[in-house]
């Protein structure tokens, strides 16, 4: 009874230790947010209701809104177009829309005009996510976890990887492009050498089931999975852990050199803010009211997540 006591008090204390904060911007967007990115002082983002919305940072003002034209459904209705994945460089907006039959259209969109590079129908790929490697190369990750290096100006593939036999889940490229993360429903984390689509390395033993994100900074690598687990890979120093959770981790996020993470720590959907060499909880983030799905630090004190409430909820960690 006493060891059960003194483990409550230790939970007890670290939960007490760490600040709860709230929102400091909390925005409503016209869709559950899919994905976004971080382009100066601004969050540009995708949803479901096939919008793609620019809100600053620091005030939280929106400064551009774009509605793409609906699809047909599978009963000829029209809906809203559902954007999976947006990226961007030099001017240059990578989208990725649903097309029929569940399959994906990938297009570029520059000065506001669209260029269809992968169609739904002709080329038959379900792409998950999509990211830019250089001005002219794309990744594209597929349901099927084939990996895709892609040339946009002569529309065809460089190399390509079939990873797995299991369902594709996220990737994560380094900094300089040179190599991607990969996660799936098998719980190994794959680091691939971009330019030719080969495995470097396999990760496991932390996760033992499906990983539903991923992210790479400065040589940490951080997952969030089915098993209630959040994964921290020391690449450098191969000082690997896991913190074991109560409920279902679903997005996580690392600052900029991955000295801090982040992972979604509830069924409240409450966010944690954590020390990844120490392990120490420093803030608990509370606000969103649904599941959360996507999160990112801008800085080292200001960080940004969102959920299936379709709320953009920007925080003060400091």
């Amino acid at each position: 009874m006493k060891i059960v006591l003194s483990i409550l008090f230790c939970f007890s204390f670290i939960a007490l230790s760490a600040q709860e904060i709230h929102p400091g911007i909390k925005i409503k967007t016209a869709g559950a947010i899919t994905d976004f990115f971080i382009e100066n002082s601004n969050i540009v983002l995708s949803t479901d209701g096939g919008t793609i919305e620019t809100y600053n940072v620091k005030t939280g003002e929106q400064s551009d809104f774009v509605q793409l034209p609906p699809v047909k459904d599978f009963m000829g209705d029209e809906v809203p177009t559902k954007i999976y994945s947006i990226d961007k460089t030099s001017g240059k907006l990578l989208v990725v829309t649903q097309g029929n039959h569940g399959f994906r259209n990938v297009s570029i969109f520059e000065n506001g005009i669209p260029e269809e590079i992968l169609n739904a129908e002709k080329d038959k790929l379900m792409v998950k996510k999509a990211r830019w490697i250089d001005n002219n190369t794309i990744l594209l990750g597929l349901m099927s976890n084939d990996l895709i290096l892609f040339d946009v100006g002569k529309k065809q593939v460089i190399c390509d990887l079939s990873i797995s036999p299991y369902t594709f889940s996220d990737f994560s490229p380094t900094a300089n492009k040179q190599f991607v993360f990969t996660a799936d429903e098998s719980g190994i984390v794959h680091k691939i050498k971009v330019n030719n689509c080969e495995i470097e390395k396999e990760f496991t033993g932390i996760n033992v089931d499906n990983i539903y994100q991923i992210v790479s900074k400065n040589g940490i690598v951080i997952t969030a999975g089915q098993d209630r687990r959040v994964g921290v890979y020391n690449t450098i120093t191969s000082n690997n852990y896991y913190l074991q959770k109560d409920f279902l981790v679903y997005s996580v996020g690392l600052n900029i050199d991955g000295s801090i993470g982040a992972y979604s720590a509830t069924e409240d959907n409450m966010i944690s803010i954590f020390k990844t060499a120490s392990r120490n909880e420093s803030f608990v983030l509370s606000g969103h009211e649904s599941v959360v799905t996507k999160m990112a630090f801008f800085d080292d004190h200001t960080f940004i997540s969102a959920g299936d409430d379709h709320y953009l909820m920007i925080w003060k960690i400091e």
